[in-house]
């Protein structure tokens, strides 16, 4: 079966009900196994996952606890000496966006709903991607941490950002970015960096050790203000492209699963 043979805004179950095979669909859509594959238009919308709501749940309460662990570890809620300005950073700040968006997405999906806001979940994956790779790529080599903040390091730029987009390929449907997503997403590190030049620009002092800027290739004392303007440039387009990778695997699973409802048809 070709997504171009179903009405447009009609979905499976729909064009289903018009046809000779419509038994056939809905026992496949209405099975009770483990793995489900829906397919709905326009948009090739399509279910490719796991679809237990019980481990998708749980999955993502382990996500959402490892970014608050991280962050209260961060702010000094165990040393008994509040850090606020740890939320100077980018890292924190995407972590705080997966904990709040795991968490509620475990008391919207506990009341058997689908995934909520896909489209934002796309936004807080893709950036709390970026955190890792930006860490692993950019910053690990440029200081240690010890103890309890090594373990914090660990969990928000290494842990939180697999969990959550194994999450979204585990668990989400497949096909529902479209492609001005990617786009969209780019808005929340765009807008950190404004954020983070204004603050620096009004005189505030961001970084550790009396660093004005909280990052240094966002540091336009050293580097010039032409630099910082390519680094960001180069960032934001990398962020982009990372954005349409996400894009194309969604719709690339969303059509593995359409072809395989074809086989099965046929």
């Amino acid at each position: 079966m070709h997504p171009g043979n179903l009405g447009r805004g009609k979905s499976l179950y729909d064009y289903a009900d018009e046809h000779f095979f419509a038994d056939g669909i809905k026992s496949l859509i209405d099975s009770k196994k483990e793995w489900k594959y829906h397919v709905e238009l326009p948009g090739l919308r399509t279910q490719m996952r796991i679809n237990n709501p019980v481990l998708s749940v749980s999955f993502k309460i382990l996500l959402s606890a490892a970014a608050i662990m991280g962050i209260l570890i961060q702010c000094g809620v165990f040393d008994g000496e509040l850090r606020l300005s740890v939320f100077n950073y980018f890292t924190l700040l995407s972590n705080v966006l997966c904990a709040v968006y795991f968490g509620a997405a475990v008391i919207y999906e506990a009341r058997k709903k689908d995934t909520r806001l896909p489209v934002l979940k796309g936004a807080v994956v893709l950036s709390v991607t970026v955190t890792g790779l930006v860490y692993h790529f950019m910053l690990s080599g440029s200081f240690q941490m010890q103890g309890t903040m090594a373990l914090s390091n660990i969990l928000l730029h290494y842990v939180v950002p697999v969990l959550a987009v194994l999450d979204w390929l585990v668990f989400d449907r497949k096909g529902r970015y479209t492609w001005k997503s990617p786009l969209l997403w780019v808005l929340l590190p765009l807008a950190y960096f404004a954020y983070a030049m204004l603050r620096v620009a009004l005189g505030a002092t961001l970084g550790y050790g009396g660093n004005r800027y909280p990052y240094p290739f966002l540091d336009a004392d050293t580097l010039g203000w032409g630099q910082v303007v390519v680094n960001v440039l180069v960032m934001g387009l990398s962020f982009i492209v990372l954005g349409y990778v996400f894009f194309a695997a969604d719709h690339f699973l969303a059509r593995k699963a359409l072809a395989r409802e074809g086989r099965k048809d046929g």
